[in-house]
């Protein structure tokens, strides 16, 4: 069993003469009709209408200001972290911390600094997840383009951006106990 088409049926065009119509008994249509466009198909598709680039804006300030925080919380608790060099000891060449002998103070320091560094990755995630997903909606939709591709970009670069500011704040905070 094939599934091979019909032929298609042969194409009669009209008679060029009102002669040769009299002789094949063609008939001419109905008065007022109107043959169709020689192209006839589906309309083309209205282009889309450029929305307002306000999600796009919205997306880059979440990602932006996802970065900003987080920074500055990385750069306090990596300064935190960093002031714990005093505790530390470098005999063997390593600089271990030893929990025992630190007082209460700095482990309590400690705790904030980590506290502080869980945190500013945690704000510009959330901030940063929110710019990067509204940041496609944007780029897909048209509103915003442009403002919701560097939304995306700030988004995926915005991680190494807070770990410098983690590393420096360290360095900062660490620079004082460092000979």
């Amino acid at each position: 069993m094939t599934s091979t088409p019909p032929p298609p049926e042969p194409y009669n065009p009209p008679p060029a003469t009102r002669a040769e119509a009299a002789q094949s008994g063609y008939t001419a249509p109905p008065a007022g009709y109107t043959a169709p466009p020689a192209a006839y198909g589906a309309p083309a598709p209205a282009a889309r209408p450029k929305g307002s680039n306000r999600l796009g804006l919205i997306a880059f300030v979440a990602a932006l200001v996802g970065i900003i925080i987080g920074s500055i919380l990385a750069t306090i608790g990596g300064m935190q972290t960093g002031s714990l060099a005093q505790y530390a000891d470098y005999s063997t060449g390593t600089g271990t911390l030893d929990y025992d002998s630190v007082p209460e103070s700095a482990r309590q320091m400690g705790i904030a600094a980590g506290l502080l560094t869980i945190g500013a990755f945690l704000v510009w995630g959330a901030l940063a997840l929110w710019g990067f997903i509204q940041g496609i909606v944007a780029a897909v939709k048209n509103r915003g383009r442009g403002w919701g591709i560097a939304a995306i970009v700030l988004a995926v670069i915005g991680g190494g951006i807070v770990l410098i500011f983690l590393t420096v704040g360290a360095g900062i905070g660490a620079a004082p106990y460092v000979s």
